[in-house]
């Protein structure tokens, strides 16, 4: 108990200095009082919309001037009210919780984000630390101080997804997948230092191998999904840490997966074929139906979120059903992600160029 009394405070102490570099004091203080003990048990539970609806908050977000595919990302800090958003050869960039202010992160880096940021993975046992990939540049950074400084991990490039093993308290394992390359997955043993690529143990007509998933050191998930023709789609699953893979779906799953807390997996299937979900560790899937399209997110009260169309939808049974919630989203999104601290959602969408109405926020009562 006092080691954890000692890493909360620790943890509060590093935000209370990036934020004050931030110019943001006002709203660290409620996160001082978000961030005391029992606060991560508690689940927020909503009901319905704010009626003001959504509003627009893309702001000062990246700049002045965009990389082509502008926002490329989302993610909700855990226990924070922040959200931080990536933008294409411009980094990342967070939002304290306030309605239109960004401020760049990673002012300390020794090598600046300048990919177009794919995945953001926190860690769920260090709020201090997470992982960012992205393609179009240097693949992987990591940061240890909450944003304030990024280093880079080994020397890969063009990187989708990423996952690590949080089984591992060292997290020494981790893999990742290049961005629209087959048989591209790359494992790690030892915190991201160096790399080796195990894509070649997959079949040689796979598709494009993006987005692993690791549920344990020995077990891991990986699709290969994609536009190549003549390449096969479906997820594959090791239980000897990659060196032999068996397929376990002939679905075409693509992007970032849930893995819910009680541990079902949800992995959208191309194209617009709707949901794939496991509820044994990856080993058999089914097709729950219905209208969702998207790699769904889950909420603080366990329901899942996710998108059909312009409009929110929300399930309390595992995908089977599906009821709309708040008014249609103002624009077609890439994604959502939902604050618990904000009681709000997020929507954006990726553009050719700067766009000034790329992400909006709803509230939540």
């Amino acid at each position: 108990m006092q080691s954890a009394h000692v890493s909360r405070r620790r943890w509060v102490g590093i935000l209370l200095a990036l934020w004050a570099t931030l110019g943001s004091l006002p709203w660290a203080a409620r996160a001082q009082a978000a961030a005391r003990p029992g606060a991560s048990a508690q689940r927020a539970a909503f009901a319905s919309p704010s009626p003001a609806g959504w509003t627009n908050v893309t702001g000062n977000l990246g700049g002045a001037t965009w990389g082509y595919a502008g926002v490329t990302l989302l993610a909700s800090v855990p226990e924070s009210p922040a959200v931080i958003a990536g933008v294409s050869e411009r980094g990342l960039w967070i939002n304290m919780g306030g309605a239109t202010s960004w401020r760049k992160l990673g002012a300390l880096d020794r090598e600046p984000i300048t990919n177009r940021p794919h995945r953001i993975l926190f860690d769920p046992g260090d709020r201090e630390t997470f992982w960012v990939s992205g393609c179009y540049g240097p693949g992987i950074f990591k940061t240890i101080d909450s944003g304030r400084s990024f280093d880079r991990l080994g020397r890969l490039e063009h990187v989708d997804g990423i996952a690590v093993d949080f089984s591992d308290s060292r997290r020494q394992t981790m893999l990742v997948g290049l961005h629209e390359q087959v048989r591209s997955l790359h494992l790690s043993r030892d915190g991201g230092r160096t790399w080796r690529k195990i894509g070649d143990r997959l079949p040689a007509n796979s598709n494009f191998t993006s987005d692993p998933v690791i549920l344990d050191t020995r077990t891991f998930l990986i699709n290969t999904a994609g536009w190549k023709q003549g390449a096969t789609w479906g997820i594959y699953r090791s239980e000897d840490g990659g060196d032999t893979w068996t397929q376990v779906s002939k679905a075409g799953a693509t992007g970032t997966p849930l893995v819910a807390s009680n541990g079902a997996i949800y992995w959208q299937a191309l194209w617009s074929a709707g949901l794939t979900r496991s509820t044994d560790r990856g080993t058999t899937w089914t097709a729950p139906g219905g209208p969702v399209k998207t790699n769904p997110i889950e909420l603080p009260d366990r329901r899942l979120a996710g998108l059909a169309g312009v409009q929110i939808l929300l399930s309390s049974d595992g995908a089977a059903t599906w009821t709309r919630f708040g008014p249609p989203i103002p624009f077609d999104p890439s994604g959502i992600v939902f604050s618990a601290r904000g009681k709000c959602f997020y929507a954006w969408r990726m553009s050719n160029e700067k766009d000034p109405k790329a992400v909006a926020r709803l509230d939540v009562q």
